[in-house]
């Protein structure tokens, strides 16, 4: 698609006074896994343009921001497409704010595999093989996918900013079944998200999940009551999603953040809790040089030691607020401990969560919610795997006694303490 027609097209349109425009391409190599065999592959290319224009008038002797995006495909006619997002451009009345322009100083961040991007082929046979090689005798491959991307985006706006980006993506998902009989089979789902190969270990993966899967043949659904839980694994991959969303510069301007600068977030008697944004995190999936406005990104604490200490602003919310522009919320970075996760489960007895169905705090409130999929209920020296049932509490209260365990792990766009213990949550089970 020609990005230089798209430009001249909108430049010579009147009343839109500025717009953005990204171009993405990416090439994803597939590779599909039935009973440990391999099914099908195939690779898929494919191209798409966002524009988003804006256009400034007057109305009632106060100047507002018409705005409207469009998404384009080839052998789109851009031009009709526009056109229509120019006429529900005209319905919107926002504030105005400045896109950016040339000048900023964009941090290097490296977030493409040169080997995966060059040998995709070889790296899905690497994937597929050590995958493979990690089922035990009891333990059947009933499906996989595994997935090598590699994006290349552009992106350019009316104020002069030219602005280029290459990643990788590696993505595998599977399913494992174990069991005597089809009556008492279980199934086990993993899947795992990276930047680069060297951080998959996807045979490590696949061997703690054959064992969840074991564990599940004798699972329980755990008793209902009020008990310390300790969450590790797929949980740290939602839990701190909360103080994104309070700390962000649309929740202040709309009114439903919580959250004061220079003031504690929470009473607590645990651990502070001392949270960043950090887009330069290497192998981090929100790692980047760039927000989708174009901005520079850089890396802010967020929250330390368990006072608010600055907001994440875009470029919209920096001019709302009268702020300094940080870009968009990126990789979430969250200070260790001084405990041990082996402390973490005394006393007891101590709920231990690794896999849930969904776990999303309420941005607004902070309420959460979790159907268990995988766990333990640590009591008189012994280990009972459990599932079923839910874990529910409110973010504000959990942080009155919180811990977290002085061992880290990195996971998607995460990095922090491998465990977290919140006392006193409440149990819906049996």
């Amino acid at each position: 698609m020609d990005c230089h027609k798209i430009q001249d097209f909108l430049s010579r349109q009147k009343s839109v006074t500025s717009w953005e425009l990204t171009r993405v391409n990416r090439v994803e190599h597939q590779r599909y896994l039935t009973m440990g065999e391999m099914e099908s592959q195939r690779s898929v290319e494919s191209e798409n343009v966002y524009v988003r224009l804006y256009m400034e008038r007057k109305e009632n002797g106060k100047t507002v921001l018409g705005e409207s995006g469009v998404s384009l495909n080839p052998g789109d006619d851009f031009r009709e497409h526009i056109k229509a997002s120019m006429e529900m451009a005209s319905l919107v009345a926002n504030q105005p704010f400045p896109l950016p322009g040339p000048g900023g100083t964009y941090l290097h961040v490296e977030t493409r595999d040169y080997e995966a991007a060059s040998n995709p082929f070889r790296t899905l046979d690497s994937i597929n093989h050590e995958i493979r090689t990690a089922c035990e005798e009891d333990i059947a491959l009933s499906s996989a996918e595994i997935f090598v991307r590699e994006s290349h985006l552009y992106f350019i706006n009316s104020m002069g900013l030219d602005l280029r980006d290459k990643k990788t993506r590696i993505f595998v998902d599977f399913v494992l079944l174990t069991g005597e009989s089809e009556k008492n089979e279980v199934e086990s789902h993993g899947f795992k998200n990276v930047r680069f190969l060297r951080d998959l270990t996807i045979g490590e993966m696949v061997k703690e999940y054959a064992r969840f899967a074991r564990e599940s043949l004798v699972a329980r659904t755990p008793p209902t009551g009020t008990f310390d839980v300790v969450f590790s694994h797929e949980a740290l991959d939602t839990f701190f999603n909360y103080f994104k969303g309070q700390a962000q510069g649309a929740a202040k301007h709309q009114g439903w953040s919580h959250f004061e600068q220079g003031k504690s977030i929470a009473e607590s008697r645990g651990d502070c809790l001392t949270l960043s944004s950090d887009p330069t995190l290497p192998g981090g999936l929100l790692s980047g040089s760039f927000d989708a406005n174009g901005l520079p990104l850089v890396k802010v604490e967020v929250i330390s030691d368990g006072i608010f200490q600055q907001r994440m602003v875009n470029a919209r919310y920096a001019a709302y607020l009268n702020l300094t522009p940080t870009g968009g919320f990126t990789n979430v970075v969250v200070k260790a401990g001084a405990r041990s996760f082996d402390d973490f489960l005394q006393p007891e007895p101590v709920m231990h969560v690794l896999t849930f169905s969904t776990l999303e705090p309420n941005a607004v409130t902070g309420a959460f919610s979790g159907e268990i999929r995988m766990g333990y209920m640590v009591k008189n020296g012994l280990s009972q795997p459990i599932k079923g049932g839910s874990v529910s509490g409110v973010m504000k209260k959990a942080l009155e006694e919180i811990y977290f365990s002085r061992e880290t792990v990195r996971r998607g766009s995460y990095f922090g303490p491998m465990g977290i213990k919140v006392c006193g949550l409440k149990i819906a089970g049996s």
